[in-house]
């Protein structure tokens, strides 16, 4: 039998509500479970070898509580791993004092501040840009989490921080729904190779189940992935499953089948490892 091909998982969600409070995961009612641990991941399929776990949006005031949480249940599982955290990015006044209890904890690599919701303008923003350059200070990656229509903004932040390390979440969230042949997905491409042309600036190949429609979901996204690759590289593209919030639509692909489906996308053995491993090793310094 051959060996499991080695991945890291770059993008990951655990959550616990009797422990945090995560407004949307109350919303979803019956959708996602009470808990989801490393055990739970462990027992869908193969066993990456380092993790990047990222905040999965509890509320503001518990973030560095989740932070330190995230990374003992990291370091528990034995793999290596690290920890995206939650930062107010735009409160410069709230920022250093948040950075420094972040800091604090053994394997915080990274930040994400959650901008999907979020108007242009912050996005766009003197404040939110002088606050990523605060990260890059920090020496943390900012994982920026946009949908499609949302990319020219980041566009704007990654050009005002250029110091930063800036991870596109999701491929920016394309719009799979609507199909490759649109105008939306002409302009999401337009977006994302623009950004691609950017320094210090990679690409997350996870998230797009929940994007998808009715249908086999890799089909629907292949053309996006496929895009994306060619635009960063397999030296600035990492793979992520995005589990659990990917594992929820109808027809999502299985934990590994994911995985073997960024690494069959790379082409040779040097870009696959690049995708499946080496990338998300080097952007977060894992």
């Amino acid at each position: 039998m051959a060996e499991p091909t080695p991945f890291v998982d770059g993008h990951v969600h655990f959550w616990d509500r009797t422990r945090f409070a995560y407004p949307w995961l109350e919303a979803a009612g019956d959708t996602f479970p009470t808990r989801f641990l490393p055990e739970d991941l462990r027992a869908l399929g193969p066993a990456a070898e380092a993790l990047v776990f990222v905040q999965a949006d509890c509320v503001p005031e518990q973030g560095v509580a989740e932070a330190a949480w995230a990374a003992e249940l990291v370091r528990a599982g034995g793999a290596r791993g690290g920890v995206v955290a939650f930062a107010p990015v735009e409160d410069s006044a709230a920022l250093p004092a948040h950075l420094a209890a972040l800091r604090a904890i053994d394997g915080v690599v990274g930040v994400r501040r959650l901008l999907q919701d979020e108007p242009a303008e912050l996005i766009a923003s003197a404040a939110l840009a002088a606050g990523v350059r605060g990260l890059a200070t920090a020496g943390l990656v900012f994982d920026a989490c946009v949908r499609h229509h949302q990319l020219d903004a980041l566009l704007a932040l990654r050009r005002a921080a250029p110091e930063a390390t800036i991870v596109l979440d999701h491929l920016g969230k394309p719009p799979v729904r609507e199909g490759w042949g649109g105008d939306a997905a002409r302009r999401w491409h337009d977006a994302v190779r623009a950004l691609a042309r950017e320094d210090r600036t990679a690409v997350k190949l996870s998230g797009l189940a929940p994007e998808a429609g009715p249908g086999p979901v890799l089909e629907q996204v292949r053309p996006f992935a496929e895009a994306a690759l060619e635009a960063f590289g397999a030296d600035r593209s990492l793979a992520g499953s995005d589990f659990p919030v990917s594992a929820a639509p109808e027809g999502a692909p299985a934990y590994g089948a994911s995985f073997d489906f960024v690494g069959d996308l790379a082409g040779s053995p040097a870009e696959r490892d690049a995708v499946l491993r080496t990338t998300a090793l080097r952007v977060y310094g894992l």
